[in-house]
């Protein structure tokens, strides 16, 4: 076979989807199958193939490169259905009309690579920085630069080295022979050259080989964030995210174009550049969100949307006002965040497993999430198994629990969670989170007993404590903390509310207060509902309970997600309700839970539940914002006007006034910039409204 064809063995099927669509893989697949791919030339350096009667001009450059005569302005099923076609020709078999292997099957499976010959991580490895950058260009490598450091996840899969950005919401792939031209993504293309510079710079980092960059332009380090009032420079650039909102605003959230998508990617970078990291934290989500209403997602909703833009005008604004003082400076930099994955690779860690647990966001990434008690910081730290979008299909809610290996030592989180364990040369970033990749190491330890002293030390046991977190943390400066550990003195039997369909577990703190922890009730949680049904009619111990704080529009739910408990002799273990397997026990409360669930799927819409003060005053008003961010229409029409001004005097009668005042400035002049601060207020309220509630 001819040197330039060996390329085509490393791209595997989710490398071309991510160069068109599962689509058109398939329909390329099919034309496969039926024969309808053959030779039409052949050469040295490139060849020509005849795919369903058009001609594709190929060379080793790879199927982005390739060029076809149809019509169609990008990757086509006809460069597809030749990529797989060649990439199943055996050696030998360049002068065959058809590939010596079998095509797809019937059900248009897209065909198996034969294994590669090429090694990419040594590929990148063996990368010299000087060509890296003359082929990225000036522009790419300084983009790169302001994005760094980036938290990464890797991966070698067969001829393809995958990187995951998290942080900017990519997955770069890089195909063994093709280099960095031939990288992989779904990048917007006015971006890509520069994320796929950061994926490999950073995989270059965790590998403890990084690119000497060019003089003067290397990544600023985490400690040399600035923490000051901001600079002309920066304040430009919050006008320039500004403009963005409210453009997307003016045109109207139901009619966003793809275009969107990727200038909030470049915002997100150039965010991380100036030492924003907690606006390009919002910034990402925003552009996941945008990107599902492009593709007209149905769980996308443009109030969602509109809640997280106002949240960034918000923060803009924060971020303007005076820093003078050491007070106002503090603030100004709890605003700017912390650049995550600013790696430390400190002292051996010991570490209590709490579980893992199962997630998918609106954005579309899904991952794993475990939780570990750091016995000498007295602390909750994570580790995350995680994928941006489903382009990797071998990575499911089963395999990254059982089959995905989290440290050398100790293997899959199944088998992690079964006793304590030392981590040796662990990565810790600012933000708690352990990194997966580089030199870590781990070590299963002795199991903990009932009795040990050390369980007493976990987590928070006075609920009043709990509380003012979660007030503290509704701020634009808070830390936001997604996960909470609970050590609660003693357990009631859960209890399920049919009215809102949701199963509320009692716990009770060291003071004597109650605390309802709460699972929606659905088919999604159905594992977890009936794990912790189960658990309870058996008595199991509970000495901590990990809860996600799970915040809405309407309210904030803990939600339990896995605990500490002890089995017959005693020994400490992590149980996690997603992942448990408790023996069934025919309890009444599980009858009902079963019966709540088969009603459920036979009703059209879900319970409403009853709504907080905040909700009743407010919800006209967020529905009027809702309307106007969907249509992009700013001026009032009459009936809007009249709902706003009903809800104004029942706003100001509670003593409301800083959202009244806002509500009478948009009802006189409706702009954008207002429209946003009116919603954060409102949604902000209503937040503060609906936090758990403790009793005696």
């Amino acid at each position: 076979m001819p040197a330039w064809f060996e390329g085509y063995r490393a791209y595997d099927d989710d490398t071309l989807t991510a160069l068109a669509n599962a689509g058109l893989l398939r329909r390329a697949a099919k034309d496969v199958e039926a024969g309808k791919v053959q030779w039409a030339e052949q050469g040295a350096d490139g060849g020509v193939v005849e795919a369903d009667g058009q001609r594709v001009q190929l060379d080793a450059r790879g199927p982005q490169k390739a060029q076809c005569d149809c019509p169609a302005p990008d990757i086509c099923k006809h460069i597809l259905g030749a990529a797989l076609w060649l990439r199943a020709l055996e050696p030998g078999a360049a002068t065959a009309g058809a590939p010596a292997t079998p095509g797809a099957q019937a059900d248009a499976t897209p065909l198996p690579a034969p294994g590669p010959t090429a090694d990419p991580l040594a590929e990148v490895r063996a990368l010299q920085a000087p060509a890296l950058f003359k082929q990225a260009g000036v522009a790419a490598v300084r983009r790169a630069v302001q994005a760094l450091p980036c938290g990464i996840e890797w991966r070698v899969q067969g001829g393809t080295l995958v990187i995951d950005l998290p942080d900017l919401a990519a997955t770069c792939r890089y195909v063994a022979g093709a280099g960095y031209e031939g990288m992989v993504s779904e990048v917007p293309e006015r971006e890509r050259k520069a994320v796929h510079l950061i994926a490999l710079a950073a995989l270059r980092e965790v590998l403890g080989e990084p690119l000497p960059w060019p003089e003067g332009m290397a990544p600023a380090a985490a400690a040399e964030q600035p923490t000051a009032a901001l600079g002309e420079r920066e304040r430009a650039f919050l006008a320039q995210v500004e403009a963005m909102l409210h453009e997307l605003l003016t045109g109207g959230l139901s009619h966003v174009s793809e275009q969107a998508s990727a200038r909030l990617l470049a915002l997100n970078m150039s965010a991380r550049g100036e030492g924003l990291p907690r606006l390009a934290a919002l910034l990402r989500n925003l552009g996941g969100m945008v990107d599902g209403l492009v593709r007209r997602d149905h769980r996308m909703q443009e109030r969602d949307a509109l809640a997280l833009m106002s949240s960034i005008q918000a923060l803009c604004d924060a971020l303007r006002a005076p820093a003078e003082g050491q007070e106002a400076a503090e603030r100004t930099a709890a605003l700017r965040g912390r650049l995550r994955r600013a790696f430390d690779e400190t002292t051996a860690l010991e570490l209590q497993p709490l579980g893992a647990h199962w997630w998918q966001t609106l954005g579309g990434a899904r991952g794993l999430t475990l939780a570990f008690w750091d016995l000498a910081g007295e602390r909750l730290l994570q580790a995350v198994l995680a994928r941006p979008d489903g382009s990797d299909t071998g990575f499911t809610r089963h395999s990254a629990w059982a089959i995905h290996a989290v440290w050398p030592g100790v293997g899959a989180a199944q088998s992690l969670c079964q006793a304590p364990l030392q981590l040796k040369f662990p990565r810790l970033a600012d933000d708690d989170r352990l990194a997966l990749a580089g030199t870590a190491r781990a070590l299963a330890l002795a199991p903990w007993h009932a009795g040990d002293a050390r369980l007493a030390t976990l987590g928070c046991g006075r609920w009043a404590e709990l509380t003012a977190q979660l007030s503290a943390a509704t701020g634009l400066s808070g830390d936001g903390a997604e996960l909470v550990l609970l050590r609660p003195a003693a357990t009631r039997t859960p209890i399920l509310d049919e009215a809102h369909q949701q199963l509320l577990w009692p716990v009770q703190d060291a003071d004597g207060l109650w605390l309802h922890l709460t699972v929606p009730v659905g088919d999604a949680s159905m594992q977890r509902v009936d794990n912790l049904d189960r658990l309870a009619a058996r008595g199991a111990p509970v000495h901590a309970v990990l809860v996600r704080v799970e915040r809405t529009s309407a309210t904030t739910l803990l939600v339990p997600l896995s605990l500490l408990s002890s089995d017959a002799k005693g020994q400490v273990h992590a149980i996690s309700l997603d992942y448990a397997t408790e023996a069934a026990r025919p309890t009444p409360l599980a009858q009902r839970i079963l019966r709540l669930v088969q009603w459920r799927k036979d009703q059209a819409t879900p319970a409403a539940t009853q709504p907080t003060r905040a909700q009743r005053l407010l919800g006209p008003v967020l529905d009027v914002l809702e309307t106007q961010a969907a249509t992009g229409r700013m001026p009032l029409t009459e009936t809007q006007s009249e709902r706003l001004g009903a809800a104004l005097p029942g706003i100001a009668s509670v003593g409301l006034h800083t959202v009244a005042s806002a509500l009478q400035h948009h009802l006189a002049t409706p702009q954008p910039a207002g429209m946003l601060r009116l919603q954060q207020l409102c949604q902000r309220t209503v937040e503060l409204d609906g936090l758990p509630s403790i009793a005696a």
